[in-house]
């Protein structure tokens, strides 16, 4: 490479964001250096660090910088091209990649299959910015599987809740989501949901299509602390709740008599990282494979030149009923 500086976005205060220079580092062995082409800004825990709503003490991933609250280097979900190769990488030159690292135009990272994966030719680079984000859903579907013949509801429907329906539906027999955007909404029937509520109707509804049993598996994806709480209260007699969601500072209360004891139910909190038997190797292969399988063209709701970041993250945080993911886009490569 000639050109050996790279910028980086930062968060530098609530919903303030700046574009640092810092020099690329050559790769050393069983590391890569990447280009990018597209990154897609996480509408969820991101948008917590957007905002300010992290704490000094909570865990930043291993390719993050700064701390928390702020300044932060922050991202987990981004596309591009090797363009140099350490000694036992398992990469070459040329090689497609998804990397969990921030929204960077040139990085050099570790090729652990923890951090960076090949991309299959047939997944295009914006579907590949959503890895991540699919790989969290399918991670609580496989928390608290639904069984063939069940009922389950997803409350919220960002990208994370959006696959996890989608995934749920591949089993379930009946798929209910739970969303306040009507956009949103019509998008989930249009992907296969037997209904899609706002959430003042989702216990009629779930009634109605349960013959008055309740939702045997209700995932939380909204990060909407009383969702939690309508789980609850809608879930079958030992029905399951799976909190997929981070919910950031935020408190979240809950009221687990009567229907909690009485019912005997379980929740769990469900976490990207670990899962018995479905190591991270094979979660990412079988989301790669949803990936092929599922159309997520209209996941994608705009694309932002990488120059102009700030905009799109003022988009992702203001105008949530019109837009589900956003993409940055590095543009032509640089080393061409």
């Amino acid at each position: 490479m000639t050109d050996k500086t790279s910028r980086a976005v930062w968060f530098t205060g609530p919903r303030r964001i700046e574009l640092r220079e810092a020099p690329v580092l050559p790769p050393g062995a069983g590391e890569i250096v990447v280009e990018a082409t597209r990154s897609l800004i996480s509408a969820g825990t991101e948008m917590l660090v957007y905002r300010g709503d992290t704490t000094p003490g909570d865990r930043m991933p291993p390719t993050s910088e700064g701390r928390f609250p702020f300044p932060a280097k922050y991202g987990y979900q981004i596309v591009g091209r090797v363009v140099e190769a350490g000694a036992d990488s398992g990469y070459a030159v040329g090689d497609r990649v998804f990397a969990r690292h921030p929204h960077q135009d040139v990085f050099t990272i570790a090729a652990l299959p923890t951090l960076v994966t090949a991309i299959p030719d047939a997944v295009s680079d914006d579907a590949a910015t959503l890895l991540n984000l699919t790989r969290v859903a399918l991670t609580g579907v496989l928390d608290v599987p639904v069984k063939t013949g069940e009922v389950a509801v997803v409350f919220g429907q960002g990208i994370v809740g959006m696959m996890c329906a989608r995934i749920a539906r591949l089993n379930a027999g009946k798929v209910i989501v739970v969303d306040r955007l009507a956009k949103r909404r019509e998008l989930a029937l249009a992907y296969g949901a037997d209904a899609a509520v706002e959430p003042q109707d989702v216990a009629a509804t779930v009634a109605g299509l349960s013959d008055g049993r309740g939702a045997d598996v209700v995932y939380e994806a909204s990060g909407a602390p009383p969702a939690l709480q309508s789980a609850i209260e809608i879930a079958a007699d030992r029905g399951e709740v799976v909190a997929i969601s981070l919910y950031g500072k935020q408190e979240v209360s809950l009221r687990l008599a009567p229907e909690f004891h009485f019912r005997r139910l379980r929740i769990t909190s469900s976490q990207a990282t670990d899962q018995p038997r479905w190591d991270w190797v094979r979660r990412t292969e079988v989301s790669f494979d949803l990936l092929q399988r599922l159309d997520t063209t209209e996941m994608i709701s705009a694309t932002v030149p990488f120059d102009r970041a700030a905009e799109a993250y003022d988009l992702v945080d203001g105008d949530p009923a019109h837009v589900l993911g956003v993409v940055l886009d590095y543009g032509p490569p640089r080393s061409a």
